[in-house]
């Protein structure tokens, strides 16, 4: 075989092998200030599929290490696409289950957003949870892909 046919091949298999790397990876999870003391410590997000495909359901579950007991709060979460704000939601986390949550692991449900409307692309989420007093419990944001379905073989 010629060397810049093998070479040609080699690369090929390289961007395939990669198109498929990023579903095997935790998301990564960026704090929105490195430097504060939270009360909830984000352990990861769990984003399935991923990418997310557009009108399709997907499930996104927060990991999180409560450090103190959390009788009343809410979510609230914000994304951006390409650095514009397009969407936000507060969420009662005492109505989407039941509290009080005690300290220790904890993964917070799944959670809807309006993900069928929006246009494919790359988007950066980020949430922040309150206690009843408004206090910061955390605050952290991820990056994540929409796409459209028969880009990717659903239907």
């Amino acid at each position: 075989m010629e060397p810049s046919l093998l070479m040609l091949k080699l690369i090929f298999s390289f961007l395939l092998w990669l198109s498929f790397v990023p579903q095997f990876f935790a998301t990564r999870v960026h704090l929105c200030d490195e430097t504060a003391k939270y009360d909830i410590m984000v352990k990861g997000v769990e984003i399935s599929p991923s990418p997310i495909v557009r009108g399709h359901p997907t499930n996104m579950t927060l990991n999180l290490i409560i450090g103190k007991p959390i009788i009343a709060g809410k979510m609230v979460v914000d994304i951006l696409y390409f650095g514009w704000h397009v969407y936000s939601d507060s969420y009662d986390i005492c109505v989407e289950t039941s509290c009080p949550y005690t300290s220790g692991d904890f993964a917070l449900a799944p959670f809807q957003t309006p993900l069928a409307f929006f246009v494919p692309g790359s988007y950066h989420m980020q949430i922040t949870i309150i206690d009843g007093h408004d206090n910061k419990l955390t605050c952290f944001g991820f990056d994540y892909e929409l796409v459209i379905a028969s880009l990717f073989g659903h239907s």
